[in-house]
C-alpha cells in the first residue's frame, strides 16, 4: 500500500511542477479551462465538477504560496507566486 501511496505522491509533484512551469510562461495567467486544455487534463465527466484535477492541483500550490490568484472578467486566473 505504501508503494503505491508514493506512486501517487511523486505523480501529484510531476503534475504540480508542470502547472508551474506552465504558469511561469504565461505572466497574465491562465483560467482553469484554459490550463486543462494546454495540459491535455481535461475530464471526460459531463458533470458540474468537470476538470476538478486541476482545480485540486492548483488549491495545494494556492495553500503552498506557490502559485496565486486574482480574479479579473469574472474569471479567476492562476499565475505564478513571485519568488521569496
Amino acid at each position: 500500500m505504501s508503494e503505491l501511496r508514493d506512486r501517487a505522491r511523486q505523480a501529484r509533484a510531476i503534475l504540480e511542477e508542470t502547472i508551474v512551469d506552465a504558469l511561469d510562461g504565461q505572466p497574465g495567467g491562465f483560467y482553469n479551462n484554459e490550463l486543462t486544455r494546454l495540459l491535455d487534463l481535461e475530464s471526460d465527466y459531463e458533470g458540474r465538477q468537470s476538470n476538478y484535477l486541476t482545480y485540486s492541483l492548483l488549491g495545494g500550490l494556492l495553500t503552498d504560496g506557490r502559485v496565486k490568484k486574482e480574479k479579473r472578467d469574472g474569471r479567476t486566473y492562476y499565475m505564478k507566486a513571485n519568488e521569496p
